[in-house]
């Protein structure tokens, strides 16, 4: 590509637009690289060292993070501009859909025209601010649009009300359990989506913290979600309780996402057949909950990031499960969270919870 042609194309985008045609021709024009990506080929991948930006010119890049696709970028589009500034690990996975030609400018390069035009760096910071207010506003926009639904979510769950009614008029006890679940199931989501709503509008929602017992707890979950999720209702379970542990302070409704979310993870993990061992003890100080599988184990790397955001490695997972499961015991109830691999194969999955005091 002439040196012309690449000026054209700096001096179009947003990040170069306040340079002299003179500071693009010798900074950058005529020493920036042309980089061929083949189609399939990865550009740069997530956690990887950035040092370089890079500009597309011709076809499309797919952007991913952690294994979730993100968006596609095309000409004239840049990425990596990040790098240009501090030394940091690429925050996504960079991939080419078709053949690409890319423009690729170092870190040095802009040191290099730094140092002789500082004057420049407060309009580079300007343009990175800009995008990043955008990106924000973006943020906010979907996070409202989330609240929205969930709003309108509340306003779906009148119906359920029929079952208060239902109850009294139903004599069948077998009946009357499953309307008992379903009452308790609707109770949950309702308070979930009222805390929910509460965080939107930045109102401190009160926890309900009370003298609860594990043992009842894991008894009422055996009764509800054992026998009505579609991921655990066929499932064999071998609960196995050691000690029978006395009332304590924690959030029923929470420690129950955490025990359902740890049940649903070791049900998709092995195979249809296999027992899922759940265990109850204590020690002086905590009681310790363990969630066990057959499935086939947590590779090293994936143990590393396996209650990361959004990280998962199965197909249809959306990857916050154990996320919400080490929120809720560690920030909320200052227990620990923890994944080991089972001798044998599988994981185990090992939480505490403090049996004096919790986080309200």
């Amino acid at each position: 590509m002439r040196v012309e042609d690449r000026i054209k194309y700096l001096s179009s985008m947003d990040l170069f637009h306040q340079f002299a045609e003179g500071d693009l021709y010798e900074f950058f024009a005529e020493n920036v690289s042309e980089t061929e990506i083949p189609a399939g080929d990865i550009l740069c991948r997530e956690g990887s060292k950035g040092e370089d930006m890079f500009i597309l010119l011709v076809g499309e890049l797919k952007i991913s993070k952690d294994n979730k696709f993100i968006t596609t970028i095309k000409p004239v589009e840049y990425i990596g501009e990040m790098a240009l500034i501090e030394a940091k690990p690429r925050s996504a996975t960079v991939e080419a859909l078709t053949d690409c030609t890319l423009l690729k400018i170092t870190r040095k390069q802009f040191q290099d025209y730094f140092s002789k035009r500082p004057d420049s760096l407060f309009a580079i910071l300007q343009t990175l601010s800009r995008r990043i207010r955008l990106n924000t506003e973006i943020i906010a926009e979907e996070l409202e649009k989330a609240n929205i639904m969930i709003h309108d979510m509340r306003n779906q769950m009148a119906p359920f009300l029929f079952l208060d009614m239902l109850e009294k008029k139903v004599s069948d006890e077998s009946a009357l359990r499953m309307i008992k679940v379903m009452k308790g199931g609707r109770n949950n989501l309702n308070d979930m989506m009222a805390e929910a709503l509460a965080r939107a509008k930045r109102i401190n929602n009160t926890r309900k913290v009370g003298r609860n017992s594990l043992q009842e707890l894991l008894e009422d979950v055996k009764d509800s979600e054992l026998k009505t999720h579609p991921d655990l209702r066929n499932r064999k379970f071998k609960f196995n309780v050691q000690k029978d542990l006395p009332e304590f302070d924690f959030c029923r409704l929470e420690i129950r996402r955490v025990l359902v979310n740890l049940f649903i993870n070791a049900a998709q993990s092995g195979d249809q057949g296999e027992a899922i061992d759940i265990g109850l003890d204590a020690d002086d100080e905590n009681a310790v909950i363990y969630v066990m599988d057959r499935g086939e184990g947590v590779s090293e790397e994936s143990k590393e990031r396996i209650f990361d955001p959004n990280f998962t490695t199965k197909k249809d997972s959306n990857g916050l499960g154990l996320t919400s499961c080490r929120h809720i015991v560690e920030a909320l109830h200052g227990g620990k969270l923890s994944c080991a691999v089972r001798e044998g194969g599988g994981t185990i999955f090992t939480f505490t919870l403090p049996l004096k005091g919790s986080n309200s």
